[in-house]
């Protein structure tokens, strides 16, 4: 310990021990090369920030984009969708957390693929209509 005087009164400091940092885990790339990360995780990082589909057990559709998930498989959604019948209006939520007990199934929503299969069909439409 080392003593300060300040307005002409001895003061003594004390040393503080530096306290580990917290550690977030993101999906960084330096991340992503990890040896002691599983396959699962792995995969669960690579699919963080694309939209997910989400069926759950009363029939609702889910749609949003994929935020984090938690070891009882519970996933956060941001800018969701709520689809109660396919074909009309989406409900708009916004962020949401799904209980994985009421996850039925799950998908990427891949809207690159989408997109891919809408323009090569109608360059088809446009190709027979013009011959």
């Amino acid at each position: 310990m080392d003593d300060l005087i300040v307005s002409g009164h001895q003061v003594q400091t004390q040393t503080v021990a530096p306290v580990e940092p917290f550690r977030i885990t993101t999906n960084a790339p330096h991340q992503m090369n990890d040896p002691n990360m599983t396959p699962g995780r792995k995969k669960l990082q690579k699919w963080l920030g694309h939209v997910l589909r989400i069926v759950i057990t009363d029939g609702r559709v889910l749609v949003g984009f994929f935020n984090c998930t938690d070891r009882d498989a519970n996933i956060v959604l941001s800018m969701c969708a709520e689809y109660l019948v396919e074909g009309q209006e989406p409900r708009l939520l916004g962020n949401v957390m799904v209980p994985g007990k009421h996850i039925v199934s799950l998908s990427i929503d891949d809207i690159n693929a989408h997109q891919t299969a809408s323009a090569s069909a109608t360059a088809q439409v446009q190709e027979s209509g013009s011959s």
